[in-house]
């Protein structure tokens, strides 16, 4: 009998941050005598980087729910939370939760990564973590539509729980493969992103893309999707509303010549709580026979960073305004020359040279393995006694394909880069197992499964890497440990007597309870500081045990204290 998997997604509490405008004045006192004076004008405006000269609404990495627009301003960071839900004629409804974030880099590139997670029909997990690069052409308006490159490789790290469409009707559920559920193939993407600006009010972005599955069925998908929108009501733009719409055109290597086309098209709608943070909703309704009957999407963004990077301007004149009280002046208004000053404000210190750090956090853990490929335990029998047992391809040590848990950790730097500290985590893993006994001198035949429930403990030394950039409050890090794991790695050994006929053989079942392994572990992560002692980790983490089967990543997200 095969194990149900249940899925829950961690929503991580973000703190909405706004940063009010200063303005300042200043002006140089000469004396009377002379002729003409100059004085400063300080520009102030909304503060929202700008990319190269793009519109602020073009400079945030995704544009809508479901297009994505030119890049990041340089040494910016870009946070997305997604949802996506699908509303499907047939079957249940499938829930996708997304995580993204992206880094702006000089020279218009930007890199990014994402891990998307999937509830359906009773079972969830991991399906897939990518990574992605994009480059922009020129700089804002040098070229028309404002071309962009995208690249993203994506690695599976789940099984195929439902076709990338909804099934005919009458064709009934597919039957999974020998060995389990297939697993997510990896797959490569390519986009071209295209954004404008019209009449210094309308903002529209498309994106035209193809993705390409490197196993399993070979499955292709291109399409197109574009979004405009416009601001209504709110000062500074802080509500936008629009009409979004997608189409795909979906084929595996057995139906090149028979594809199935989805299009969904519905409203959208953009409000900004903050000038960093942004709320979109977009529900999308179906309208070929292929596509879901709804496909609902609902996004959380933040952007920050990069208040020093040699960004332009944004071009429209809708985004600035300028202070002239200095002016005013009664006789001061004629024979003066003017020039425009930016007020950078100074540096604020997040990290510290020294500083001790407690990290808090939660974790999700998957092994890359099927849980229990092998129902029959008659087919145990009959592959033992043959000399061949099918056993499956289980993880060996947590056991099941994931693991949620959490822990925590206490480092001291030494220096503003570097740190030592001590590690551990916890994890509430289960293990498939079984029961058999078979004496053909009574006769009798037990067989039943099992299941190991089990806490899974780890203690690490380690070493961290940080680099806190400059003049923001993040600090992209990287660390490696070694320690001991314990708690896992029961097993379920059957031997077996006689000739190899499942019926007519003797066989017994020996338990192996919980053993203690040597765990080295290596990731990295981004850290962001909500204040000078408190911050926001996630990172993402491989651990290796004693052979691949034993091996697993690790998701965490966790709240830190630096003192």
């Amino acid at each position: 009998m095969k194990k149900t998997l249940f899925f829950s997604a961690i929503a991580h509490s973000i703190l909405a941050i706004c940063c009010a405008g200063l303005i300042f004045l200043t002006s140089n006192h000469s004396a009377l005598a002379q002729a003409t004076t100059e004085s400063d004008i300080v520009v102030t405006g909304e503060e929202v980087p700008s990319a190269y000269g793009a519109p602020p609404g073009l400079s945030r990495s995704r544009f809508s729910n479901t297009t994505q627009a030119y890049v990041l301003p340089p040494w910016s960071f870009f946070f997305g939370e997604l949802f996506e839900g699908q509303g499907f004629r047939h079957g249940p409804p499938n829930y996708l939760f997304t995580q993204e974030i992206e880094m702006g880099l000089p020279y218009r590139f930007n890199v990014a990564a994402e891990s998307q997670f999937e509830r359906f029909n009773g079972g969830g997990g991991a399906q897939t973590v990518s990574l992605e690069a994009r480059w922009a052409l020129a700089d804002w308006n040098k070229i028309p539509l404002n071309p962009t490159l995208f690249a993203e490789y994506k690695f599976g790290v789940g099984t195929i729980r439902h076709e990338e469409v909804p099934p005919p009707v009458g064709g009934g559920e597919e039957e999974e493969e020998e060995g389990g559920p297939p697993k997510v193939p990896d797959a490569y993407e390519v986009r071209l992103l295209l954004a404008q600006e019209f009449f210094g009010r309308v903002e529209w972005a498309m994106n035209w893309f193809f993705e390409k599955e490197n196993t399993g069925d070979r499955g292709r998908e291109w399409g197109f999707s574009q979004s405009v929108m416009t601001p209504i009501f709110l000062a500074e733009e802080r509500l936008k509303v629009g009409i979004e719409m997608e189409y795909k055109n979906v084929t595996t290597k057995d139906t090149r010549g028979d594809p199935l086309n989805s299009f969904v098209i519905g409203p959208t709608l953009a409000w900004k709580p903050s000038t960093q943070t942004r709320l979109d909703i977009s529900p999308l309704f179906g309208c070929t026979h292929d596509s879901p009957v709804a496909d609902v999407f609902v996004a959380f963004s933040w952007l920050f960073g990069g208040e020093r990077a040699e960004a332009e301007a944004p071009v429209s004149s809708r985004f600035r305004y300028y202070t002239d009280a200095a002016y005013a002046r009664a006789g001061k208004d004629s024979g003066k020359e003017m020039k425009q000053v930016a007020y950078v404000p100074p540096c604020p210190q997040w990290y510290g040279d020294r500083e001790w750090n407690l990290n808090l956090f939660g974790t999700y853990a998957f092994t890359n393995t099927e849980f229990a490929p092998n129902p029959s335990l008659v087919d145990i029998v009959q592959s033992t006694s043959e000399g061949g047992p099918v056993l499956g391809t289980y993880d060996r040590y947590i056991g099941g394909d994931h693991a949620w848990g959490g822990g925590g950790d206490i480092k001291y730097f030494f220096c503003r880069y570097a740190g030592v500290g001590l590690e551990g985590f916890v994890l509430d893993g289960s293990k498939p197992g079984f029961d058999i006994f078979e004496d053909q001198s009574v006769p009798t035949f037990v067989h039943k499964r099992i299941n190991h429930n089990h806490t899974i403990g780890t203690v690490l030394g380690t070493f961290t890497l940080r680099y806190p950039i400059p003049c923001t409050r993040l600090a992209p890090y990287a660390w490696a440990g070694v320690g001991a794991i314990f708690g896992g790695g029961e097993r379920d050994e059957l031997h077996t007597q006689g000739p190899p006929d499942a019926f007519a053989v003797n066989a017994q079942t020996e338990h192996f309870g919980a053993e203690t392994k040597l765990l080295g572990q290596f990731g990295a992560g981004l850290e962001f500081r909500f204040a000078r002692h408190f911050g926001w980790t996630n990172d993402l983490s491989f651990g290796v045990i004693d052979g691949p089967r034993n091996n697993f990543g690790m998701f965490r997200s966790g709240v830190n204290f630096a003192f």
